[in-house]
């Protein structure tokens, strides 16, 4: 990777109060506007890292199915629209 073309973006996940859940820094190669391919390419990564054995040991099975479907009608709602984030929702 070519130091002169890597992008950085920061995320961060608030539940409904508010707090802050999760926050981060993304490093990459990015050919697209605010670099969403950079962005699947995290979220790519984060999907391979996950083990649903751990959920099963942990006798958290249920929340890896929460998960899951939360990341399937997230998927299915973005497949909707042109614009999705930050109440933008113009239909494809």
């Amino acid at each position: 990777m070519d130091m002169n073309h890597t992008q950085k973006v920061n995320f961060k996940f608030e539940n409904d109060n508010g707090d802050v859940e999760v926050k981060g820094e993304i490093y990459g190669e990015s050919q697209i506007p605010f670099f969403d391919d950079l962005k699947f390419k995290a979220v790519i990564a984060l999907l391979n890292s996950i083990d649903q054995q751990n959920f099963n040991d942990s006798g958290n099975s249920q929340i890896f199915n929460l998960y899951i479907r939360e990341i399937e009608e997230t998927i299915k709602e973005m497949r909707n629209y042109n614009q999705f984030q930050e109440g933008k929702l113009g239909k494809s």
